[in-house]
């Protein structure tokens, strides 16, 4: 048996090498290794999972945030929305990409490369996939059905909205910044045609209705377990989204197949089993002790984001030995706006990430180009994100 610090090394090195395959099944088998290594209980590991009832909510709901993404995509009740708004083609570049992020779907760079293709058709390539990559994921970073920020709610025992509005700064200064580095120089001109922002808000409801029913549900019942608020959010949205579709309960198989929602439930199932084996092995008291800096743990969650392609997997990872090593049960809010910041960064950039390499095929270029591009802003951004945790350390 190796010591519990020995064996994570070990293992998070073979789940970073390996985590651009299936990560619920790496996770897993990551998971049973790392039991193997350290002697911690598997199956006392496995119980405490599907016992909890926070995370089978947890699973049930990444099932069907795919499902509304999927209705919206089918029934071209979000293209109308976008067609609708009929904005500045500077405008156009940022939202149209925003928009569609809030869709989870596989590949779904794909969805909104074409878009950006033709309404910057005069903009430089490396360009146009670097807006698609960054202005995807802007928005999620505040967006409250973002798998990420649900698990990060969940382990830093602070409430989802309470994120989301201490992440607006971040989301503020992305957006600015992806303006002045990629977006200024475009030519700008209107679009023409019909303007109905009435229909726009229309379709954007089912988007809408699942955070807003959670949000309700959280501020004015305080329920022990309030992932339920979400659960029933996400299905009175994806029955306002059948019905403003005009589709049928009986699409939902379908869609379901062609999503592939058993992926997502895997991934938190997955994450969970590997966090309760890495709680109960000892490992995140023994990496404590080395007491870490919130600085280092910058550093190292945009390692972790650029390793793995991911902002799960590492907040899964750094968040239990931050609580662990300075003794706290909730996690104060300026140091995980630092730590869940640098990770997104490091994940935004990675080649690993779907999103990047999709994006660079359809366009036909190659990631030393757009990465060129892309770089800039991710810097900008680092260098105000270090400043400003440098400023607050000396406060």
């Amino acid at each position: 048996m190796l010591p519990a610090w020995l064996s994570f090394i070990i293992i998070i090195g073979i789940v970073i090498v390996l985590s651009k395959y299936e990560l619920s099944i790496i996770l897993t088998l990551g998971a049973l290794g790392f039991a193997i290594l350290s002697g911690t209980d598997i199956l006392q590991s496995l119980i405490n999972v599907l016992t909890d009832t926070s995370i089978l909510l947890l699973m049930i709901i990444m099932a069907l945030i795919p499902i509304l993404g999927g209705i919206m995509e089918e029934s071209g009740l979000m293209m109308e929305m976008i067609q609708k708004m009929r904005v500045s083609k500077k405008a156009s570049l940022m939202v149209m990409p925003a928009l569609f992020g809030l869709l989870p779907v596989p590949g779904g760079a794909l969805m909104s490369a074409p878009i950006v293709d033709q309404i910057g058709s005069e903009v430089d390539t490396n360009k146009k996939v670097s807006i698609n990559v960054w202005y995807r994921h802007v928005l999620i970073l505040i967006y409250p059905l973002s798998s990420a920020l649900i698990v990060a709610s969940v382990l830093t025992h602070i409430n989802l909205y309470i994120l989301v509005i201490a992440l607006l700064p971040c989301f503020a200064t992305m957006w600015i910044v992806g303006y002045y580095t990629m977006v200024k120089d475009v030519s700008p001109f209107s679009e023409q045609g019909e303007r109905d922002l009435k229909r726009a808000f229309h379709n954007l409801l089912p988007i809408i209705l699942a955070p807003i029913v959670d949000f309700i549900g959280r501020t004015f019942f305080n329920l022990q377990v309030p992932e339920i608020f979400l659960l029933v959010g996400l299905v009175f949205s994806i029955w306002i989204a059948l019905r403003f579709g005009k589709m049928k309960f009986s699409n939902v198989k379908n869609i379901s197949i062609k999503m592939k929602i058993w992926r997502y439930p895997f991934i938190i199932f997955a994450m969970f089993m590997f966090l309760e084996v890495f709680v109960l092995s000892g490992a995140p008291e023994e990496i404590g002790s080395l007491d870490l800096s919130v600085f280092l743990f910058i550093l190292i969650g945009f390692f972790l984001g650029f390793a793995t392609g991911r902002i799960q997997l590492p907040i899964s990872i750094l968040i239990p030995i931050y609580l662990v090593q300075y003794t706290v049960f909730i996690m104060p809010i300026l140091d995980f706006i630092f730590i869940y910041t640098s990770i997104f960064l490091g994940y935004l950039i990675t080649p690993i990430h779907p999103c990047v390499s999709y994006s660079t095929e359809y366009f036909n270029t190659d990631f030393k180009k757009v990465f060129r591009i892309l770089i800039k802003p991710i810097i900008i951004c680092f260098i105000i994100l270090i400043g400003v945790y440098g400023i607050s350390s000396m406060l």
